[in-house]
């Protein structure tokens, strides 16, 4: 067996240990530790239509973003800390509270409508963040 093969297989195996690694179900969350991640913080705001009224019951969530020190980026199953959302309330507003990385993108939903993702610094928006929501004109 030469270099090349002994490496291709070592290699393999440090994969094949760091994915059972990852799928185990210890009753906590693991993952690479983020920098960057602020203290417990709120990310709250608005949601409108493009006529500016509010919107009761849309869905905003997290989809890429450093939360509670884990990296989220929407996977097919993220970890338990990266699933944050809200629905908004009869005003309108949401609130997302826990551990945010500075920029956080998020992504507003509802029935009926175009979804919307924003780039938000959580650290500064102070309720500032607003999502215009337009009305999805598909037949």
């Amino acid at each position: 067996m030469n270099n090349t093969t002994r490496a291709v297989i070592v290699h393999a195996m440090l994969l094949q240990g760091l994915a059972a690694a990852a799928c185990e179900d210890s009753g906590s969350v693991t993952g690479p530790t983020a920098t960057g991640v602020t203290a417990n913080i709120s990310i709250s705001g608005v949601v409108y239509d493009t006529a500016h009224r509010l919107l009761s019951g849309a869905r905003v969530e997290v989809i890429e973003g450093a939360v509670e020190g884990y990296w989220c980026h929407s996977p097919l199953r993220p970890p338990p800390a990266c699933i944050v959302s809200a629905v908004t309330d009869g005003s309108g507003r949401f609130l997302l509270s826990g551990q945010f990385e500075s920029v956080t993108r998020l992504r507003a939903t509802m029935d009926g409508y175009l979804s919307e993702t924003l780039t938000v610094d959580s650290t500064a928006s102070r309720g500032a963040i607003e999502f215009r929501l337009e009305p999805d004109r598909a037949p």
